[in-house]
């Protein structure tokens, strides 16, 4: 478990899965990542047996004091060689544009940096994904690049931006903030 500013992470527990099936199989969620595929409860149980395995990739569960289960955060493409990894995060919908994406982002950004020792953290999102794009800048990631046309959605193509933050950029802005 690591907690930073009232919000926590913890590993996924068999308890979760029924809240991170109807999370991921809502719309409002699955609409912005790769795979659209809904999730079956076999699905899912096969999926818990890979990520408890992988030494890749790992999942928490958020939380708070007020609530068991905020969402589900991802780290994979973890290169401990190069110190990079890529995270991403899903928020329940009854508890989105309340705040707590900037607080997720900025417990994972001190996580990645402060304790697992990464040099580059990043992520992907969808070009009309308008709300995170807008969130990740406020936290100071900045745009590298895009798969052009990679996701197909809604009758159309959309590019997926990669989006980065270094660790000397995220200190900068510790720092700022704090003066």
């Amino acid at each position: 478990m690591f907690v930073y500013n009232q919000l926590g992470i913890r590993v996924v527990e068999p308890t979760d899965l029924q809240e991170i099936r109807q999370m991921r199989n809502d719309p409002s969620t699955w609409i912005f990542l790769t795979d659209v595929r809904l999730i079956t409860s076999a699905m899912q149980e096969r999926w818990y047996t890979k990520i408890a395995e992988a030494n890749d990739t790992k999942y928490f569960v958020v939380f708070d004091e007020n609530h068991p289960f905020i969402g589900l955060v991802r780290c994979d493409e973890i290169d401990q060689v190069n110190r990079s990894i890529r995270i991403g995060c899903d928020v329940v919908p009854t508890l989105r544009g309340i705040g707590y994406g900037g607080r997720i982002y900025d417990l994972m950004l001190k996580y990645c940096f402060h304790y697992l020792n990464m040099h580059r953290v990043w992520l992907l999102v969808l070009e009309n994904n308008e709300i995170a794009i807008r969130l990740y800048l406020r936290k100071g990631f900045r745009e590298e690049g895009r798969l052009r046309e990679a996701i197909f959605r809604n009758g159309r193509y959309w590019d997926y931006i990669v989006m980065s933050i270094i660790d000397h950029e995220y200190e900068r802005q510790t720092t700022e903030s704090v003066l």
